[in-house]
């Protein structure tokens, strides 16, 4: 949904008396810029059509809203803007529950004048249990949170678990208690009840057309259990219900983007300990490689790599991480022959300190000697707002802080909300300074347009943007003399003894050797990237590059040659 179709929402849900709407941060912002549209100029009108009600920002710690750490030059800014802009109270996480990597956050939501949340990443595991759940919530209340979130993205948390956490915490750290879970196993509505009556403050739900599965509890329920007792919310449950006839328009309207499982009680869930959404990316991974029936290896797989990993919480970015690296290794058949980036930066210690040490035949395996990091992730990240707004000043533009925040964090996916073009005056080598500008409109929603080629006598031209940098691309055999049916591809080459091939379809990135180099088991030959990863292809045997089938560029399908060794 777009925000010609949310902000009306907001401004009924305004009415109704909530202790925050949930609206901003987390997956929305990556969203937003995906379809074109703006996510500071959606924050501005949120805070416009709902200006009693406290607008709420998930924030993945050091990640911000993107899937790595950010420098704390980032983090700060994007706080600032952030709450400037709008947004009353921070909701932070850190995926490994480490608190190293939500300190940044915490701090300058809170020297803003912000009202901070500091969340726990619930999960079932040997690494886990009620004192380490009271240990970090004592760690965030030292850092200055107002609330304690229990989140439970995998709707593991029993009625008897929740009544343990939040009176626990609650007697802990004496802060107020927030409970957010899931109804993927069915438990959440009970768990609910259960929070209540130990003493929690706020239940995080979701309006009823959108509720239910692998989401949370509808507001109405909610609202309507409690009515007319000790708990009563006081909420307007009249408009509450009004509200719901309109987003049931709005979710008709979109129905085809709709997961078939979404409204679904799974008891998989239960069983393998994960979220529903990972449920549902197994699913669509293994249909991808022509695998349906290979759910339950795959499953157990999840399992096996999670405990390899030291049982990490099954959030974003970590479950698409463990899901994608489940999947290889089931498909390929040789456990960890393909590895993400992902995969390696995590078990280097680039994504914080896991519950548990990850295990150290799995690290030597995919690392070899090298040890992983006990500093702070962030530490080793260089100052990062300078250098880019340098950058894009360098490209003719004086940037926003917004326009700035963007190219950082999507370089792929930036729109440019306020900018102002500039030539050099006369006597200055420097461009001007901008002139303040008035935020642009939020746009309707529409479709990204395709970008346009400049035809020329050798083919078509394009200006294609990677990681911030932008390069020429001709397309030979492009223009309107192309007519009639394009030529027919050339045939893929046979799969033989010694044949390398790709795990899956994607882009292949890099290929680092040559014909003629001598390669060992386990040495990469191609880097392959699928699924917004980036994924090692490795030599199964030794020998020597006898041929070469792709170049870097090329789309390759599912146990496509991509070379032999001989």
């Amino acid at each position: 949904m777009g925000a010609a179709e949310l902000l009306p929402l907001a401004a009924l849900l305004d009415g109704v008396g909530f202790h925050s709407l949930e609206a901003w941060g987390g997956a929305t912002f990556e969203a937003y810029l995906a379809r074109g549209e703006d996510p500071w100029a959606y924050l501005r009108g949120l805070r416009q059509a709902a200006p009693k009600t406290p607008i709420q920002a998930l924030i993945r710690g050091q990640n911000l809203v993107g899937s790595r750490n950010y420098g704390d030059d980032t983090v700060e800014l994007f706080i600032s803007r952030a709450a400037e802009l709008g947004v009353g109270i921070f909701r932070v996480f850190d995926p490994l529950n480490d608190l190293r990597n939500m300190e940044v956050a915490i701090t300058q939501a809170k020297s803003v004048g912000a009202r901070v949340q500091g969340a726990l990443c619930y999960a079932v595991s040997p690494a886990h249990s009620l004192a380490g759940w009271l240990q970090q919530a004592k760690g965030m209340a030292g850092l200055g949170v107002d609330e304690i979130v229990i989140k439970d993205t995998s709707g593991l948390l029993s009625p008897q678990a929740t009544w343990e956490l939040v009176t626990g915490v609650a007697k802990a750290v004496r802060l107020p208690v927030v409970v957010h879970s899931h109804c993927s196993s069915g438990m959440a509505p009970m768990s609910y009840m259960a929070a209540v009556e130990a003493g929690a403050s706020v239940l995080d739900t979701a309006i009823s057309p959108l509720a239910w599965g692998s989401s949370q509890p509808a507001a109405e329920s909610v609202v309507a259990a409690l009515q007319d007792g000790d708990y009563d919310t006081g909420l307007d449950l009249e408009l509450l219900v009004e509200i719901k006839v309109q987003v049931e328009e709005l979710k008709a309207a979109h129905r085809d983007r709709l997961s078939a499982s979404a409204d679904r009680v799974d008891s998989d869930i239960l069983r393998y300990q994960l979220p529903g959404a990972m449920l549902d990316d197994l699913r669509r991974q293994l249909t991808e490689h022509e695998a349906e029936s290979r759910l339950r290896e795959t499953l157990e797989e999840v399992i096996r790599i999670r405990g390899e990993l030291g049982h990490p919480p099954l959030v974003a970015p970590l479950r698409q991480l463990i899901a994608s690296q489940a999947v290889f290794n089931v498909i390929s058949g040789n456990r960890y022959s393909t590895v993400t980036q992902e995969l390696k930066d995590y078990l280097q210690g680039l994504y914080g300190r896991p519950p548990q040490p990850a295990s150290a035949q799995v690290r030597k395996l995919v690392l070899g000697q090298e040890d992983p990091i006990t500093i702070r992730p962030a530490d080793l990240i260089e100052a990062e707002v300078a250098p880019a707004r340098a950058q894009l000043r360098r490209g003719g533009r004086v940037a926003s802080e917004e326009e700035v925040l963007n190219h950082i964090l999507f370089p792929a996916l930036k729109v440019h909300p306020i900018e102002t073009r500039v030539a050099p005056s006369a006597d200055s080598a420097e461009a001007p300074e901008a002139v303040a500008a008035e935020p642009a409109p939020i746009p309707a929603p529409a479709p990204a347009p395709a970008p346009a080629p400049v035809e020329t006598a050798r083919g078509a031209e394009f200006e294609v943007e990677v990681e911030g940098e932008v390069f020429k691309v001709r397309v030979s055999g492009f223009g309107p003399g192309l007519v009639g049916a394009p030529a027919p591809a050339p045939a893929a080459p046979t799969v033989k003894a010694g044949s390398v091939t790709a795990p899956m379809q994607g882009l292949i990135v890099r290929i680092p050797v040559a014909v003629g180099d001598r390669v060992k088991a386990g040495d990469v030959v191609a880097v392959l990237e699928a699924m917004k990863m980036q994924n090692d292809i490795t030599a199964l045997a030794a020998g020597e590059v006898t041929a070469i089938y792709v170049a870097e560029g090329d789309v390759v399908g599912p146990h496509q040659a991509i070379l032999h060794v001989g």
